[in-house]
């Protein structure tokens, strides 16, 4: 009986220390921006939309975090008198590098990752074409932007990502996406 308390006082003691190590490390909430996007074909020209959803970070040390967001992400171009719409499911991965004392109420942070997509719809002047891109896309995300505090574990996040397509969009041709993605964002930290 003293062992199995023994070893009961053990992990609750290992667990304890796990919580507190964890405390204050990962922030959730909601994130809303602008997409100015095109494509890699010449003679196209950026159509501007909605990126809006979740992020969450998590802070490994005072220095770094892993940044994982899910957001809908409207896309595309125009050529001529087309408009092609393209509507995303987006998971931006990131690695941060945040800038400052942990604490300070303005952080900068740089960051990088890889964000795939998921097609939603595409549509072409309201024609259905999701048939002629492809289900899904992966794009190298990079940027800049900063955290200020609001108030105790509540920060404004303020962020200008640039996307790189690393796949074609469409089944047939050399279409990549790129796109510029100023956003802001509130996180509470829990």
């Amino acid at each position: 009986m003293k062992n199995i308390f023994l070893i009961a006082l053990l992990v609750l003691a290992g667990w304890l220390q796990s919580s507190a190590q964890l405390e204050n490390r990962f922030s959730i909430g909601p994130r809303i921006g602008a997409n100015i996007s095109n494509v890699t074909v010449s003679g196209t020209e950026t159509l501007t939309g909605l990126a809006a959803g979740l992020t969450s970070t998590y802070s490994i040390n005072e220095t770094s975090g892993i940044t994982l967001d899910a957001l809908y992400s409207a896309e595309g171009y125009k050529s001529g008198n087309n408009e092609v719409h393209l509507n995303y499911l987006r998971i931006p991965i990131l690695y941060n590098s945040f800038f400052g004392k942990l604490g300070e109420p303005f952080r900068p942070k740089i960051y990088a990752g890889f964000s795939p997509g998921f097609l939603i719809s595409a549509e072409n002047n309201n024609s259905d074409i999701k048939s002629q891109y492809k289900s899904a896309v992966l794009d190298l995300v990079g940027g800049i932007g900063f955290n200020y505090r609001l108030a105790n574990r509540v920060w404004l996040n303020i962020d200008v990502r640039a996307f790189l397509g690393l796949n074609n969009l469409a089944e047939r041709g050399d279409e990549k996406n790129r796109t510029i993605q100023p956003s802001l964002g509130i996180a509470y930290g829990i």
